[in-house]
């Protein structure tokens, strides 16, 4: 089995089918370095970060009781998106206890157009704490793997982490810790917080999941894990094959196609976004996005066409932290945005990564609201 490692915004891919990791530079090198497996299949794990995770007690009558659509309002409480715009998957373990995964369904919606580009048969998107081993009861498993700092707490709790000190202030320091990799910084956060009898290092290798299509988290929708051994990347080859023979066309076919599909996928993501930013509206289509974007844009003052540009670029970089755009003005060259999310650091985080791939962006100020905050985010 072929397992491939998606990475936060515009990172490292990596993959193995073994027990060490390789790096590929971008999805396309990726493309290039797995082209000996084409049409194999394939288990992903995308970034943990993307998704809430609860563990509660509750007895299986009480379980079966609750049904799917109980369970997920379980949630309801610990994240800032309506739950009906969460994918939410559960499972039971004995005795009583109950794990429930959510993540947003235009994360998962994202992922799958990266992920039909690629020439695999995908059977599984997990989130990837679960690369680490399962710890032991009373034990947490650290681990820094190429520099994605990982902690698993049990077998269906985890998460990624970004400053390992705040995530060891909240950590049950009853546990012990095995780690591996911890840069000199992170070794001395858990040294200060643990006794030498509660820590341990170890040497991690991946370990493949057994029935990883059958996990109870895997995301990917039911429609793409089709069992004909066929996936959408080579169905859209075949389509692409009868064509380039009936009209036979070559170089200027086989372009005219990528670029048909490109746009395809643009739209989609677009009308995916629209429905985000402005949930209340109706009748979204591919055909009318654009108008209704005009129409809302011209409502701030200075609108113009490059707000649409600036928000097709910065849309998909909320949704990989999960932060949500309340508020939209365009006014002068600078896009206005009352950003929702879980912390200030997340918006923090945000306003870096969007200047390190090129955009001018100022955190302005920053309220709490609710269970989480909101903040003034400007882009240029």
């Amino acid at each position: 089995m072929l397992y491939l490692w998606m990475p936060e915004a515009n990172g490292v891919w990596q993959w193995t089918r073994g027990t060490e990791w390789a790096k590929s530079s971008s999805l396309e090198q990726l493309i290039q370095d797995i082209k000996l497996y084409q049409g194999e299949e394939a288990v992903v794990f995308f970034p943990s970060r993307e998704v809430q995770i609860l563990q509660q007690n509750l007895s299986k009558t009480q379980y079966k009781q609750l049904g799917v659509d109980g369970v997920k309002y379980l949630l309801e409480e610990y994240v800032i998106l309506p739950i009906d715009q969460m994918k939410v998957f559960s499972h039971f373990q004995q005795p009583e206890q109950v794990s429930v995964l959510g993540i947003h369904q235009y994360a998962v919606t994202t992922m799958q157009h990266s992920l039909s580009l690629i020439p695999l048969k995908i059977v599984s998107l997990l989130p990837d704490f679960l690369t680490l081993p399962v710890p032991k009861v009373g034990q947490t498993i650290l681990a820094n793997i190429n520099g994605q700092l990982l902690v698993r707490e049990n077998e269906f709790l985890g998460d990624s982490i970004d400053d390992l000190g705040l995530y060891l202030d909240v950590a049950d320091r009853k546990k012990s810790f095995l780690y591996s990799a911890l840069t000199g910084e992170q070794v001395a956060s858990l040294v200060a917080i643990t006794g030498s009898d509660q820590r341990e290092e170890f040497q991690y290798e991946f370990v493949e999941l057994k029935k990883a299509k059958l996990h109870p988290y895997n995301v990917l929708p039911k429609a793409k894990q089709s069992n004909n051994g066929v996936s959408g990347y080579w169905q859209a080859c075949a389509v692409l094959l009868v064509a380039l023979l009936v009209a036979q066309l070559s170089y200027d076919g086989l372009r005219w196609y990528k670029l048909k599909k490109m746009a395809d996928q643009t739209a989609v993501i677009a009308v995916n976004q629209y429905k985000t930013w402005f949930p209340n509206e109706q009748r979204i289509t591919e055909e009318s996005i654009q108008r209704q974007f005009k129409n809302k844009l011209a409502l701030s003052q200075g609108a113009n066409t490059q707000a649409l540009q600036l928000l097709s670029r910065v849309g998909p970089i909320l949704m990989q932290h999960q932060i949500i755009a309340n508020k939209i003005n365009y006014d002068t060259s600078v896009l206005n945005m009352g950003l929702v999310a879980k912390t200030s650091d997340g918006l923090q985080t945000l306003v870096t990564q969007l200047n390190q791939q090129g955009f001018k962006a100022e955190l302005g100020n920053v309220q709490t609201q609710g269970s989480g905050v909101i903040g003034l985010v400007k882009i240029q």
